[in-house]
């Protein structure tokens, strides 16, 4: 019986008030000490009906059981955003608390808000603009044995990464998520929790045609979590996928929807993706990198690699290749840098000669070549690709 109940409290959602374990929290969190900030993963993302949700109400016995997961409230607080908390409190969060289980995990969507200014935190664009208007979504992950998520500092941190997106009705996911959409996050570990803060530009605009929050597994969209019906735009799991799919409604009033506001969002969205194929004027230190990515490239095709170019072994990864010849890869290079994406394998390879090498990508600061990072690719004979990422020695 005891065991009955204790499964039933796991599982129950939180009421629409807060609790009162909340003021207990709060003078527990502001005693500890600031040097668990350092913690805390800020991500930023580089220029989509769930049968088995597990969510039940049980009245009052709630209440208890909301003291599992912090609130969003209480995230934001985490995160030392007394704005985003006070949004949070607001009349215009929305509360959901809705979880579901897959491949091992427990995803629960805590809630999400949205507004002008609510958050110590905003940026600005590349003309200096603040982003004053965002949309946050807060996510817990855990495990269903019970075991702990990894701390941010543990070496298997990000071992197995997720993907958190909203996702718009009659918008290929693939195409329009966090990524493509300009978003990031901010992630920590509270008891073996692992807690995610969706940060992006505001999409209430889309609330008219109705939007998703997904959680799946790795560090971009999967095309095989998700199918996309483009004759109504709905967008499901694919009950056939063997890893973390999670898909929720956010269930956002549709009077927010701005048909007007959403169609200048697409337009700009796709402005900009043209903007970036546009030519600019190379001051010297492009220059020198597009002249040592070019002798990179030519080695390549002549069977060789640059003496000066060193692969970091980190990196190297077998990527499988979908029904849309994409490859998803991500890496992680601590302080100095990270990546993830999608391959578009038959762009790389038309021919698919196997062994055949592209260079896929690269990065470098203000310093030009003296950091700079090259994506390559090479097409297996099993027609699976391995990434690895070289660098100037």
């Amino acid at each position: 019986m005891k065991k009955d109940l204790d499964r039933v409290l796991k599982h129950a959602l939180t009421p629409t008030e807060e609790p009162d374990a909340w003021l207990d929290r709060n003078i527990l969190y502001q005693a500890e000490e600031m040097a668990d900030m350092a913690k805390k993963k800020m991500n930023r993302f580089p220029a989509a009906a769930a049968a088995a949700a597990l969510t039940l109400v049980i009245g009052s016995a709630a209440v208890m059981a909301a003291a599992r997961y912090l609130t969003p409230g209480q995230i934001a607080q985490e995160l030392d955003d007394k704005k985003l908390v006070d949004a949070f409190q607001g009349e215009d969060a929305v509360l959901v608390n809705e979880t579901q289980e897959y491949a091992g995990f427990r995803i629960t969507l805590l809630g999400a808000v949205s507004g002008r200014n609510i958050s110590e935190y905003l940026t600005e664009d590349d003309k200096g603009q603040v982003e004053d208007d965002r949309f946050y979504a807060a996510v817990a992950v855990e495990r269903t044995d019970g075991s702990p998520m990894p701390d941010t500092g543990d070496d298997a941190y990000g071992e197995e990464p997720f993907y958190v997106s909203p996702y718009i009705k009659g918008l290929e996911p693939w195409k329009y998520s966090v990524a493509s959409m300009g978003g990031g996050y901010s992630e920590f570990v509270r008891d073996g929790i692992q807690y995610r803060l969706l940060d992006m530009e505001n999409i209430d605009i889309f609330a008219d045609q109705g939007i998703y929050i997904g959680v799946s597994s790795g560090t971009f969209y999967d095309s095989e979590a998700y199918v996309f019906d483009e004759a109504t735009g709905e967008i499901t799991r694919n009950e056939d996928y063997d890893k973390v799919n999670a898909l929720f409604d956010l269930p956002l009033a549709p009077e927010k929807g701005d048909p007007a506001a959403a169609d200048a969002f697409l337009k700009s969205m796709e402005e900009e993706q043209n903007k970036d194929d546009e030519p600019r004027e190379m001051e010297e230190q492009d220059l020198e990198v597009e002249a040592w990515i070019n002798e990179f490239k030519t080695e390549l095709q002549e069977g060789r690699i640059k003496e000066d170019a060193e692969r970091i072994e980190s990196t190297v990864q077998v990527c499988r290749v979908n029904e849309e010849d994409m490859a998803e890869y991500s890496y992680d290079l601590g302080d100095e840098g990270s990546g993830s994406g999608v391959l578009l394998v038959s762009e790389l390879f038309p021919e698919k000669k196997p062994g055949s090498m592209a260079v896929s990508g690269y990065s470098c600061s203000e310093s030009g070549v003296e950091d700079l990072r090259v994506e390559t690719v090479v097409f297996n004979e099993d027609g699976t690709v391995t990434f690895a990422v070289y660098k100037v020695k």
